[in-house]
């Protein structure tokens, strides 16, 4: 097998072969809301590779596995922190084995959960957010925090294949399925390299 790095596929090396196997990922998203810019924001994927350090108190938004498993790792490293997710219940894709032992750290920990709960806008204070109640009234909320945390999922990156005239099949966080889910990324890959 030939591997080439530090280079861009063009239409031509990707013509080259007798099929494609598009792997290019994908990049977190923001939630477009007022002060979504700030300095406070950060994303959830720079949180858990270190690239940021975050101290004091952090809302995280979104409440789904990367939501949860970054508040996880932000109560390790030592801050205080609230959850913020539009449905009814966080980690919602998480199995029935592991679900209790989140619940139980949050609780031991204090966690926030601010459920059926809509990010509108981030402060220089914290987050303001809409709550909907069991009888649909939408309650102001206000959340207090140092930092922000983005974990509302991703969007696959573009690949241009203008010009490609062979197959191709995108992969993992780039296929269209579900994003950020490593078994989403093996199963579509191996869907693939079967299908050649």
């Amino acid at each position: 097998m030939k591997v080439e790095l530090n280079h861009a596929a063009s239409p031509a090396d990707l013509n080259a072969a007798d099929a494609a196997i598009v792997a290019v990922g994908a990049h977190d998203v923001v939630i477009p809301v007022p002060g979504a810019d700030s300095d406070k924001v950060v994303s959830s994927w720079d949180v858990l590779a270190g690239k940021v350090e975050l101290t004091g108190r952090v809302a995280v938004i979104g409440g789904g596995l990367v939501g949860t498993e970054t508040a996880e790792y932000l109560l390790q490293h030592g801050c205080e922190v609230a959850i913020v997710e539009m449905l009814d219940k966080i980690a919602a894709g998480e199995s029935e084995t592991i679900l209790p032992l989140i619940m139980s750290d949050f609780a031991e920990h204090n966690v926030e959960q601010h459920v059926k709960t809509r990010l509108t806008a981030i402060t220089d204070e914290g987050v303001e957010a809409i709550h909907t109640t069991e009888d649909g009234t939408e309650e102001p909320v206000r959340i207090a925090c140092d930092y922000v945390v983005m974990a509302v999922g991703s969007k696959a990156n573009a690949f241009d294949l203008d010009g490609v005239t062979v197959p191709v099949t995108c992969v993992g966080d780039c296929s269209g399925e579900r994003t950020a889910d490593i078994a989403s990324a093996i199963r579509t890959a191996y869907h693939a390299a079967n299908e050649l």
